[in-house]
């Protein structure tokens, strides 16, 4: 098996040369590069991944922490991100914190041990200054984890105005939004406040219905929702994340509660699984392949020891109608 060396013989260079070709970095003459290229080829020589990252202080890892992968937000994110970090040469550790409490600390460990080159957090469980202290590359998806740390999110407030709008032109006078409890750090809970404020506005009636916080599994979803009709009678509307909504919709036609003449509804985030509904849900669609790209950009610009050009991300999120709210 052909080494570094045996490249930088054949090539007639030094063995510094050949690194620096490999590696992408410092200035080497065009062709002198193509010289080292063609012995590359020739010796059918393959770089040693464990060495170079290990010469350059580096895993080739990152991390990418969210609280569980069946979720179909996070299993759509998770996807993007791996796709992005492959094009930058990097591989994928996927980490799942439902099933463990104080799960995030570990990977956090990882990091600081450098067995892992950056992080993208997905999942928040821990204080925010245990993120903080690390002092290492950390992305924050859709988090506040303080200045040091870049977030990437979508406009949440513009996301509940146009569901709150949308329910409004339907005719909907008492909705109901599920949404999770509420915390400070997080960019999400503005678009259930705006949702709120803008039906209250209209003066029609907006009932709050308070999930688990970090319960994101499809039966804690099914059991919140085998009821939900029965004991809020009198709605005409809801808003939800796309499995809850999804939900909603099953419930209604259980019922034969009629969806959009008796009950409107509108879904938050835009997976796939919305594509199934018989009668195609009106939803807001955050750019997931954005906020994985985004995400990826900025952790790469950290490891690089770069400063970020912006420290926090805010992205549109656009309106996908369908016959949950219209009426044909």
């Amino acid at each position: 098996m052909s080494t570094i060396k045996d490249v930088a013989k054949h090539a007639n260079v030094g063995a510094a040369t050949v690194s620096r070709v490999l590696s992408g970095k410092g200035y080497v003459k065009a062709e002198t590069r193509d010289r080292i290229t063609d012995a590359i080829h020739e010796l059918n020589y393959t770089p040693n991944e464990m060495a170079r990252n290990l010469f350059y202080r580096k895993t080739g890892i990152v991390a990418v922490s969210i609280p569980r992968l069946s979720h179909p937000f996070f299993t759509e994110f998770v996807s993007e991100v791996e796709a992005e970090l492959g094009k930058e040469g990097y591989q994928t550790m996927v980490c799942s914190t439902w099933s463990e409490q104080n799960h995030e600390q570990r990977y956090l460990d990882m990091l600081e041990r450098q067995i892992v080159d950056g992080i993208i957090f997905g999942s928040h469980t821990l204080d925010v200054e245990q993120y903080r202290k690390v002092g290492r590359p950390i992305v924050a998806l859709d988090r506040d984890l303080g200045p040091e740390i870049p977030c990437v999110a979508v406009d949440h407030e513009e996301g509940g105005r146009l569901a709150a709008e949308i329910l409004l032109q339907a005719g909907c006078r008492k909705v109901l939004q599920f949404r999770g409890k509420g915390e400070t750090f997080s960019p999400s809970e503005q678009r259930h406040d705006v949702f709120e404020k803008v039906i209250q506005k209209h003066g029609a009636v907006c009932y709050n219905y308070i999930t688990k916080w970090n319960s994101l599994s499809y039966s804690y979803y099914a059991e919140i929702t085998e009821h939900i009709l029965e004991e809020y009678p009198d709605i005409d509307g809801v808003f939800a994340v796309d499995a809850i909504a999804m939900n909603v919709l099953r419930r209604a036609e259980e019922q034969n509660i009629r969806v959009p003449q008796d009950l409107k509804v509108v879904a938050y985030d835009g997976t796939n699984i919305t594509q199934f509904a018989s009668c195609g849900v009106t939803t807001i669609c955050q750019p997931i392949s954005q906020l994985a790209s985004e995400s990826v950009r900025l952790l790469m610009e950290m490891i690089r020891g770069e400063i970020p050009r912006e420290k926090n991300v805010k992205l549109n999120v656009t309106v996908r109608k369908g016959r949950s709210t219209m009426i044909e």
